[in-house]
């Protein structure tokens, strides 16, 4: 914005200057021109009565004055007569022919070998007597004078005009810098807000519509961020509301379970309560889940937290150390590739690439057969961190991997979680800046693929 700024204000004084420059330039050396032929039309008039006499006098005359004018000007006279006109130029002619003639410019030795220097004007004037042209005046006068004094006027004429287009070009930097300053200001407080950063304030002050804008932004993050405390007010209630019943329920099927057990007596009617009691300990446990994610996505959808530095391959380690005993148990095989080479740090909201592992890797073993492994690996990509967790599970077709980022969608003919896994995933992704994909695992399962900026794009200090 700064430069295109300085150049239409450049361009306007650039304008300005060669509509007044170039017009005055010109009529100066036009004046210098006409002042030129107007001197040689003199000196050639000076002639013309002598032209008409015979006498001595007038001869002796003409001789004296054309030697005065040649040491005085430089300019050379000719008196071409009547009988000599066929031996004349074309100006010479069109004069004893009665035409008007115009000054003639040119080269000087085209002119006249006689005058000195590189340029020279012609002018002719003939002498009339009883009606008929009996003889022409020409006078050749030397025009390097003037044109060095017109070029010395275009010259001095740039000159200014280049110095006038600098000194606004200096101008124009300063007065561009105090528009695009506050400006950039106000980029740099957006900026913190697109990061999460809410309590960024814009300094009002400057232009009114600068003044505006920034109050503007400053109101419109304010009430973003009371919109955003009151949802995670709104959250933590819910967290709590919810998980309270939750929990005194799954307290009460507990109390009913021993009562039953007490007071059945028949074995058969004992196993069949505690089969109905294990279904809905199993809802009571998946609605659990389901509520956790819930609240996970919205406070995931509410946050504003910015992304600071995170030590990928730390994370990797401890979330890897915490599953390996559920993968264990479940007969898979956790295994991380290249652990000494994980790359990181990467730029995260905190807390979140935690959440993420511990949904993917949950996915990871419900579907996993038991043998298999689950492999883990990372690398660097044109400024990006890319984490894939491969499996060796059913895999999805293309068709349910486009539907698996859609909350509470499950493949089908299964009924593990709550549907909120990936959704969550992907939220807790692109809130930091990044993505996910899923693709066919070369093993034939499923692939997520994640990816994070590096901790340099715009991160705080690393945590670990």
């Amino acid at each position: 914005m700064r430069r295109r700024l300085v150049a239409s204000y450049l361009v306007l004084v650039a304008v300005a200057l060669v509509l007044f420059t170039v017009p005055v330039a010109a009529s100066s050396a036009s004046l210098l021109r006409q002042t030129l032929e107007e001197t040689a039309e003199r000196e050639a008039r000076l002639f013309v009565p002598l032209t008409l006499r015979t006498d001595a006098a007038a001869a002796t005359a003409v001789t004296d004055r054309t030697r005065d004018f040649r040491q005085a000007t430089g300019s050379v006279v000719r008196l071409v007569q009547a009988a000599d006109r066929d031996r004349a130029d074309a100006q010479v002619q069109a004069a004893f022919a009665g035409r008007t003639t115009s000054p003639r410019w040119g080269a000087a030795a085209d002119l006249d070998p006689d005058v000195p220097g590189r340029r020279a004007v012609s002018v002719v004037v003939p002498a009339v007597q009883d009606g008929r042209v009996v003889a022409v005046v020409q006078v050749v006068a030397p025009a390097d004078d003037v044109e060095r004094r017109i070029r010395d006027i275009w010259v001095f004429r740039l000159g200014v005009g280049g110095a006038v287009l600098v000194l606004a070009g200096g101008l124009a930097v300063l007065l561009a810098g105090t528009l695009v300053r506050p400006l950039r200001r106000l980029e740099a407080v957006a900026a913190r807000h697109g990061r999460g950063d809410l309590s960024a304030r814009a300094p009002v002050g400057g232009p009114p519509e600068i003044a505006t804008l920034a109050r503007t932004l400053n109101d419109g993050a304010a009430r973003t961020s009371a919109l955003l405390d009151s949802q995670r007010a709104f959250t933590a209630d819910a967290s709590h509301q919810l998980r309270t019943p939750l929990t005194a329920l799954r307290l009460q099927v507990d109390n009913l379970r021993e009562s039953v057990r007490d007071s059945a007596s028949d074995p058969s009617l004992v196993e069949a309560l505690d089969e109905g009691f294990d279904g809905v300990d199993a809802e009571l446990a998946r609605m659990s889940g389901l509520v956790g994610s819930l609240l996970t996505l919205a406070r995931a959808e509410s946050g504003a937290t910015a992304p600071v530095g995170v030590d990928l391959a730390a994370v990797v380690r401890g979330r890897v150390a915490s599953w390996r005993a559920a993968a264990d148990d479940a007969g898979l095989l956790l295994h991380v590739d290249r652990p000494d080479a994980l790359p990181g740090p990467v730029a995260a909201t905190p807390g979140t690439v935690e959440q993420v592992l511990d949904n993917v890797l949950d996915n990871a073993v419900s579907v996993s057969p038991r043998g298999s492994r689950i492999t883990l690996s990372a690398r660097r990509r044109d400024g990006d961190v890319e984490l894939r967790v491969d499996d060796e599970g059913p895999g999805l077709p293309a068709p349910e991997r486009a539907r698996a980022f859609d909350r509470f969608w499950q493949a089908p003919g299964r009924r593990h979680g709550s549907g909120l896994g990936l959704a969550v995933v992907r939220r807790l992704v692109e809130h930091d800046g990044g993505s996910v994909d899923l693709t066919t695992a070369p093993g034939g399962g499923l692939s997520v693929v994640l990816r994070w900026p590096g901790a340099g794009a715009g991160a705080g200090r690393p945590e670990g």
